[in-house]
């Protein structure tokens, strides 16, 4: 028995490990976050340069969106793990780093909700902050797929 049965049940992770490698679930949902977060910033910046609603609000729910599929993504990347990752220095960050852009998506998120609520447009600050996500999201994601397409 294993500390996460009580959460899943016993055997229940062995199944779920096993839905995500045959339908390569993944990277099928990486591809919402690596898309979803560079909309929003993008939207956030041309909303604010053009003082368009209609950005601010494709901003908003984009990064809504990302907020809510990307919790999924770091998941099923944790049960996609495969055994010749282990050891690979760029899949360990690759593996940190998404999980530590996940958690800090929540965070982007708040703040981006709480400009929303003010009905302000996107700081500066928020803006420069998003960028580094941006970068950082596109540099753990190259890893990932360097990974994969290496080996082709």
């Amino acid at each position: 028995m294993t500390i996460i049965d009580p959460i899943f049940g016993a055997g229940m992770l062995p199944a779920l490990k096993q839905f995500v490698m045959a339908t390569k679930l993944h990277p099928i949902l990486v591809n919402f976050t690596a898309a979803l977060v560079p909309v929003s910033l993008a939207s956030d910046c041309i909303g604010r340069f053009i003082k368009s609603e209609s950005f601010r609000h494709t901003a908003w729910w984009t990064l809504f969106y990302a907020t809510a599929i990307t919790p999924f993504t770091a998941i099923t990347g944790w049960l996609f793990w495969m055994s010749d990752d282990n050891g690979a220095t760029g899949m360990t960050i690759h593996k940190w780093l998404g999980s530590g852009l996940a958690v800090l998506l929540f965070v982007l998120f708040i703040w981006r909700w709480k400009l929303r609520r003010q009905a302000r447009w996107a700081t500066t600050s928020y803006l420069l902050v998003a960028a580094i996500f941006v970068v950082a999201l596109a540099y753990q994601g190259h890893l990932g797929g360097e990974q994969v397409f290496s080996s082709m």
